[in-house]
């Protein structure tokens, strides 16, 4: 009786973590997502970058998004 208990528990726990897995993979793409970041094409002020699109408060031109930097190849290997 014990042993079936303690497969089962040992069932339900592998189970749950798998869910956790697919509910960080779907965090990090909504995360990944709204790193997006605008700035005025005309570097008004400098390098600040904005979270959201709009106009440039100085300038008042539509901000652009900002192309990300990739991570350091380097730590990545294949």
């Amino acid at each position: 009786m014990n042993k079936i208990i303690i497969a089962s528990l040992l069932l339900l726990s592998a189970a749950c973590a798998g869910n956790k897995s697919e509910k960080d993979a779907t965090t990090t793409e909504t995360h990944a997502a709204s790193e997006k970041k605008y700035a005025c094409p005309m570097k008004c002020e400098g390098d600040k970058t904005y979270a959201e699109a709009g106009k440039c408060p100085v300038c008042k031109m539509d901000l652009e998004e900002v192309a990300m930097a990739e991570p350091d190849s380097t730590v990545h290997q294949h």
